[in-house]
């Protein structure tokens, strides 16, 4: 046990030895670390606040089917009961021909003369879908359309959809490619900074390899810089995160309070936590990747 913790108290103060003496270069990579860092965390919010605003824009956008007055009351509730169990479909509500004349005449009522000229309601009943996933309205309006015996037409905003659709799919693979860019360019900073260290104690890490230390022993400073490195400079992200959500959230919030943007404490403090994972799994990576490929043990 002693043994041990001999060791881990050497990994531990070597490698915090290695840090001071490449100060410069260990602070260029916790600075390097967090400016991406807060990107990434700032493209993440933009992202996710993006893909709200595409999903409340998707509820909106509603399919309405009108019912043919022939129609059997049964047909219709059963079609209606099988709607309510597909995926993406928020409601199903059935609308009276009622309730569509009460509607008009609300929303048109400088016009009311219109219907009180005819001798009966010419308005059809008709079943509205909200929506929670707008991809797949296309493919129920076609269904709905080829049901001529209940449904007389259909109307669905498709040009709207299709744009949701497309902007959803950009974002997310916007997404995914700076995701990757950031990443890749915090593991290269990282692993210079542990090559650099490594190529400053080459010599004290041959001798140790003469000696016969293990593998862990000798690479272990150089993960413990590389996980260090990443840890401050998310930790520093992560508090930036955090005090540009307190300045800035109430007047975004002020100015664009019409948008469904997640600026809520819980997302910001999720984000913070996640990025202080990612900087801590990213220094690591970083630093094994180096020592395993390049330093012979």
């Amino acid at each position: 046990m002693t043994a041990k913790l001999n060791v881990l108290r050497y990994i531990l103060g070597a490698a915090m030895l290695g840090l001071w003496r490449n100060r410069t270069m260990t602070l260029g990579a916790v600075v390097t670390t967090a400016v991406m860092l807060v990107t990434l965390a700032a493209f993440l919010a933009i992202n996710d606040t993006l893909n709200e605003m595409v999903t409340a824009l998707g509820r909106k956008s509603n399919l309405i089917a009108y019912v043919r007055d022939d129609a059997r009351p049964s047909r219709v509730t059963a079609v209606m009961q099988d709607l309510e169990q597909r995926p993406g479909v928020g409601e199903v509500v059935f609308v009276t021909k009622e309730d569509a004349l009460r509607v008009f005449q609300e929303r048109f009522f400088d016009q009311r003369d219109v219907i009180d000229i005819l001798q009966a309601n010419p308005l059809p009943a008709s079943v509205e879908l909200r929506m929670d996933d707008p991809a797949v309205l296309p493919g129920l309006a076609d269904e709905l359309r080829g049901m001529t015996e209940i449904f007389e037409s259909v109307a669905v905003p498709l040009d709207v959809v299709e744009r949701l659709i497309s902007i959803s799919n950009v974002s997310r693979a916007a997404g995914t490619a700076m995701i990757i860019a950031l990443t890749a360019v915090a593991l290269f900073v990282i692993a210079n900074t542990i090559r650099i260290a490594v190529y400053a104690r080459r010599q004290e890490i041959e001798i140790m390899k003469l000696v016969g230390a293990t593998d862990w022993f000798v690479r272990g400073p150089f993960l413990i810089e590389g996980a260090f490195i990443g840890l401050v400079g998310a930790t520093i992200a992560a508090i930036a995160l955090v005090v540009l959500y307190l300045q800035a959230a109430p007047t975004v919030t002020r100015i664009i309070s019409f948008l469904p943007i997640a600026t809520d404490v819980s997302f910001v403090r999720n984000l913070a936590v996640f990025i202080v994972l990612v900087g801590l799994v990213v220094g690591s990576i970083g630093s094994y990747v180096y020592v395993r490929r390049y330093l012979a043990v």
